[in-house]
This record gives C-alpha cells, sequence and structure tokens, in this order.
C-alpha cells in the first residue's frame, strides 16, 4: 500500500475554526473544493476524483500542539444592510455593527498540519489530481486563516518513518470507542455540498404582495459528513496466572523466561481465535503476531495487541516473578475486544514436555496494582526497564571469547562508544513505540537497576535476541508519561517492559 498526505500550512500561527481541534478532515474536503472553484466551476474529472477521495476512509491527521486562548477575540463586520449606505463600500464602518467573538488556537507555524489516506498503487494518477487541488488551497478554517498546501505520495514504511519523526500530535482513527469525535468525507458529500452551495444562493426569496414585498428564508441543507472518533483509547485486559486446583492460588512464572511467557500466550490465542473464526486468519496474523499468514509484514504497530507480562514489583523485597499478564488491545485493532478478552480468557500453558497444565490465564478482579505500572494516575518523568530492551542489531556489543578476557578487554573508549550507540539507538525506539515525550537523560547497563532484578544475558535464553543486544535503560522525560510502557525490538514479545520510579 501507499499513502496519499496532503501537508497544509497557515501563513499565521493561529486557527479560528470553530468546535475542532484538529481541524477535520471535513474542513479539508470543504478547502480543497473551494479552491478547486477559483478559476470557474469544478471539472468533471475534478468532481470524480473528488468523489474517489471521499471514499477513501478518515485520514490519520497530524497537528501542531495547539493551545486555545483564554481571552476571545472581538471581531466586528458589516451586517446585511447595505442598502442604508447606498451600497458605497467607503461608508461600510457605518453599518459595521455586526460582532463575532473567536477563541483562535495558537501554534508553531512551522510544523505542518498533515493529513494522510492509505490509497492503492494503482490510483496514483488520482492521487496526483488531488495534489494539484492542494496547491489551490487558499485558506483553512475561517476566511481569515490564510493558509496554503502541497501533496505527495509515500510508502507505509515512509509514512510511519516520518509519522515517528513528526514534532506535533498524531491522531488516529478509530473503529469507535471514546475519544475526540471529528467530521470527515464520506460517500455523497461532495454531492450535499454542491446542493448546498445552489441553495445558498437562493435562500431568500421576495414575494410581491399587493404593494408590499415580503422576504422568505430558506435554510441551506447541511453538508452531508461522517463523524469518526479520533484516538480512542487502548482497552487493557488484566488476566492472572493461576493454579488450576481447588485452591486456584497463583502460579509465578520466571521473570528471565517473560519472553516465553508471552510468545506461548500469544500463539495459544491465535490458535483459539483461528479455529473460532478460520475466516479472519490474516486479521489474526496481523493483530496478533503483526504479519499475514506468508510471513509478510502487513500491520501498523499501533494497531497491534500488546502483551505485557507483569512481574511482582513495588516493594523491596518483591520476588519480580510474573503473576499478571496484561493485554493492551487498540481501538484500531482489526479483531474486536471481545474476541480478544475470550482468546485469552482460560487459556492454559502446557509443559511442552508432559502436556501438563503449569497454569491457567484468569481474568483479574483487581487491577490496583497497575499503578506501579503508571497506569492510570500515576505518570512519572523517571522510568526504568524491569526487562531488558532489545536494540537494533547495529548496536550490539562486541562479544569477548571468555577464554580470551584479557586479550579482548575493551577500553574505556570502546565501552564509552557502546554505550553511546545504545543511548541514541534508544531514542529511535521511543519514536518506534509512539512514545512523543522528549528524553533528557539516558542510562543504559546490563545490571538491573533493583538489587532483586537480572541481568539482561539471562533473558537472552530461549528468545530470538542475542544477549549483546540487551539493555536495562534509564530515561527521564522532559514531561510525565503515562503506561503503560515497552520500548525496544521485542517489546510485543515481552521484553522492554519499563516501570516508573517514584520520586
Amino acid at each position: 500500500m501507499s499513502a496519499l498526505v496532503i501537508y497544509v500550512r497557515l501563513h499565521d500561527g493561529r486557527y479560528h475554526g470553530m468546535g475542532d481541534w484538529p481541524p477535520a478532515p471535513a474542513r479539508l474536503f470543504q478547502a480543497l473544493i473551494a479552491g478547486s472553484g477559483l478559476a470557474g466551476p469544478i471539472t468533471n474529472t475534478e468532481r470524480e476524483v473528488l468523489r474517489w477521495l471521499e471514499r477513501q476512509g478518515p485520514p490519520i491527521i497530524g497537528a501542531p500542539r495547539g493551545r486555545r486562548a483564554d481571552r476571545g477575540v472581538l471581531f466586528y463586520m458589516p451586517n446585511n444592510n447595505s442598502d442604508r449606505i447606498g451600497g458605497d463600500p467607503l461608508r461600510m464602518g457605518k453599518i459595521r455593527t455586526a460582532t463575532k467573538v473567536f477563541h483562535p488556537y495558537f501554534f508553531d507555524p512551522s510544523i505542518p498540519f498533515l493529513y494522510a489516506w492509505s490509497v492503492a498503487p494503482a490510483d496514483v494518477e488520482k492521487c496526483a489530481v488531488v495534489c494539484s487541488l492542494a496547491e489551490r488551497l487558499y485558506q483553512f478554517g475561517r476566511g481569515i486563516d490564510m493558509a496554503w498546501a502541497w501533496g505527495e505520495m509515500l510508502d507505509d514504511g515512509d509514512l510511519e518513518d516520518w509519522l515517528a519523526r513528526y514534532p506535533g500530535q498524531v491522531f488516529r482513527p478509530a473503529a469507535g470507542g471514546k475519544g475526540i469525535t471529528l467530521l470527515t468525507p464520506a460517500a455523497g458529500s461532495l454531492d450535499s455540498l454542491e446542493r448546498r452551495h445552489k441553495a445558498f444562493a437562493t435562500r431568500f426569496q421576495y414575494i410581491l404582495e399587493g404593494r408590499s414585498v415580503r422576504i422568505t428564508f430558506r435554510k441551506p441543507p447541511p453538508p452531508r459528513f461522517q463523524k469518526v472518533v479520533y484516538n480512542s483509547p487502548p482497552s487493557l485486559l488484566l488476566y492472572e496466572l493461576r493454579v488450576p486446583t481447588a485452591d486456584g492460588s497463583f502460579a509465578p512464572w520466571p521473570l528471565e523466561r517473560a519472553y516465553v511467557l508471552v510468545v506461548r500466550l500469544r500463539d495459544g490465542a491465535v490458535e483459539r481465535l483461528k479455529r473460532a473464526m478460520p475466516h479472519h486468519s490474516m486479521d489474526i496474523e496481523r493483530a496478533l503476531v503483526g504479519r499475514k499468514p506468508d510471513g509478510s509484514n502487513d500491520c501498523p504497530p499501533e494497531n497491534r495487541v500488546r502483551i505485557f507480562p507483569l512481574p511482582s514489583i513495588g516493594h523491596v523485597h518483591a520476588d519480580r516473578q510474573i503473576r499478571r499478564v496484561l493485554v493492551e488491545v487498540p481501538a484500531i485493532c482489526p479483531l474486536r475486544r471481545d474476541d480478544i478478552r475470550w482468546a485469552f480468557s482460560g487459556l492454559n500453558l502446557l509443559d511442552q514436555e508432559t502436556g501438563e497444565i503449569l497454569a491457567t490465564l484468569i481474568p483479574a478482579d483487581e487491577e490496583a496494582m497497575l499503578r506501579h505500572y503508571g497506569i492510570g494516575e500515576r505518570a512519572s518523568q523517571v522510568w526504568r526497564t524491569v526487562i531488558p530492551a532489545a536494540l537494533p542489531e547495529s548496536v550490539r556489543r562486541r562479544r569477548i571469547d571468555p577464554a580470551r578476557t584479557r586479550e579482548e578487554a575493551k577500553d574505556g573508549t570502546e565501552r564509552r562508544k557502546e554505550l553511546e550507540r545504545a543511548a541514541n539507538a534508544v531514542c529511535q525506539a521511543l519514536r518506534h513505540a509512539g512514545v512523543r515525550a522528549k528524553p533528557v537523560a539516558i542510562r543504559v547497563q546490563r545490571e538491573p537497576f533493583e538489587a532483586n532484578g537480572a541481568r539482561v544475558e539471562a533473558f537472552a535464553s530461549g528468545s530470538r535476541f542475542s544477549s549483546h543486544r540487551l539493555w536495562h535503560v534509564e530515561i527521564k522525560f522532559e514531561e510525565a508519561v503515562e503506561g503503560p510502557l515497552a520500548i525496544g525490538d521485542g517489546r510485543f514479545c515481552g521484553l522492554g517492559l519499563m516501570a516508573p520510579v517514584p520520586v
């Protein structure tokens, strides 16, 4: 798949549109139509392309961080009574009695707004027409919000990299839930706007009744748009590992085998769902494994289900064994939340040699322990890994042969460069994990930050990651961050789990 991206810049760092932030896709759609109509009627080619665009579904939105003014700005404008001044524009001040109060949004004008649609490569000609329409855009929001725009085509991978580096906020459409509700184009939007424009020109009718004239007003029909929820928060499903006996006590899992636990739970849920919904095998693989059945990668990370193994923490004597598992279902997941809940509920962990049930996944009744992982109202600026993060192969540590420790020992310069490369990779890992907060300090090491933790080498067994790619990480952010938080290449396999540090 490819992506059609439209960028919009406002001349001033102010936006006077009422009722929506970020500016809704419906506003962009209307601005494209207004720009294309400056030179006369819209051509048939442009009309067909706009009808194609309105059927593409809601786009991803990027917007600079806006701050709405606390105090409104009063604007004076002429009322509809130019007959009193004989239509003389020089005397317009005589009838400038109508007023409106605006509460504009202020933002950094150097950061463009962006709107991105996923499109098929075969639609490249239609995308080119949309880009040409974007170049005619002249305002965005109210008539005083002068703007210009341009467009381009990107590969999906390039788009995600661009969004990861984007300095503003990213808003993604969701299938439902709670979030920001914005108007987006839908089938019939263009036709409804044309009907509204035609009716607007004849909204006043003058009827002669004897010697008097009666003026009637007919309200133009409203435009046709659909409401779409953006940035709906993910659903969190908490489970406990319990022994399948009458007492139902906890069945703790070793901290160092977190990767094995998550992979086995994931594969068990995939198998369950495929048996129940064989016609949805592709969506099941995409949502839980992150790839199609043929092995190709086809699911954006933000659409995937995440499984967090939660070690027992919060006290100096906590043993850090895993007794709970958190499943995060994004609002834009291709699978229903209830299907995911069913797939994990009652899932058994079996001994692969004897077939004995080691533990059963049971929905948890008590969620108070989630605060130890920054979930709820416990945001924090300082975070540390409970389970080490897997960083890219390019920053792995140089392996030293145990039989030649003296000959191959690293000097101070080499060790410093290893730490610097790892710290830079952490910044990239934060972007890939969708963390927008800016890190101000990063610390990486092989040893755990707490005495009852474990060195990174212990987590490599049974995983696809070499111990030389694993790091314990401490990050201090410029602003407080909420959990759950996991970073690194293994964040979908139980690695890279972080917890806030009380300050």
